[in-house]
Parts: structure tokens; C-alpha cells; sequence
């Protein structure tokens, strides 16, 4: 009899099942991978525009904080790569001398926001206080 050389079907078949699977896992990865670099980076952005408008609004005066702007008076070109997005700041009186101002951003159709509470007190000092 002849001696035969080679892999039998079932030998092959079983490695294309075992290179697929590795495959797949590995665009898997990837693609994920890919998702959570995006959301970080909007996130990264998203807390810049913040802070930024953050220390616009620490520093305005108290008696006016509910008659400013209601949205970002900051510049949010930075915020280009979110795509569609919209800012709001809204103000609530605690106290005669504790207001509350939420900064927020919203982007992919509402479904991803930030915020950010800012407590300013009125301490009879300037603004910068």
C-alpha cells in the first residue's frame, strides 16, 4: 500500500474553523477598540468646552447669572468632531446666596451628555472670589 501524504478534510476543516474564529475575535477587537477611542475622545473634548465656559461663568457676576447667556458664551468650534450638538446652562436659586449653574452638552441626538454644576455663593467679594 501506498503511504499517502497531506492533511485529510477533517484536518482542514477544522483549521479554517479555528483561523476564522481568530479572525473574527480579532476585528471584533478592533471595532471596539475603535468605539471606545471615539467616546473618549468626544468625552475629552466635551470636558474642555466645559471647563472652559466653567471659568466664564465663575468669574460673571452674581446678581446676573440668571439673566446671562442660556447657552455656552465660549468658543465650542473644539466641539466640531461631536457632529450635531447643542449647549445649555441653566441657572436655580438655592438661596439669596447660593445659585447653581449646570453647564451641559448634548450630542448624538441626546443620546451622550456632560455636565457640569458650578455652586457659586455670593460672599460680597468680587467675582474672582
Amino acid at each position: 500500500m501506498r503511504r499517502q501524504e497531506g492533511f485529510s478534510l477533517i484536518e482542514v476543516l477544522a483549521a479554517i474553523l479555528v483561523l476564522s474564529v481568530v479572525i473574527l475575535t480579532t476585528i471584533a477587537v478592533f471595532t471596539e477598540r475603535k468605539s471606545r477611542l471615539r467616546t473618549a475622545n468626544e468625552t475629552v473634548l466635551t470636558y474642555q468646552a466645559l471647563a472652559n465656559e466653567a471659568e466664564v461663568r465663575r468669574r460673571s457676576d452674581f446678581a446676573g447669572l440668571e439673566t446671562d447667556q442660556a447657552t455656552f458664551v465660549t468658543d465650542t468650534t473644539l466641539l466640531a468632531p461631536l457632529g450635531a450638538y447643542t449647549t445649555s446652562v441653566t441657572v436655580d436659586k438655592k438661596s439669596p446666596l447660593r445659585k447653581d449653574v449646570t453647564l451641559s452638552i448634548h450630542w448624538r441626538n441626546g443620546q451622550r451628555n456632560a455636565s457640569l454644576v458650578l455652586i457659586r455663593t455670593y460672599t460680597g467679594g468680587g467675582n474672582l472670589w
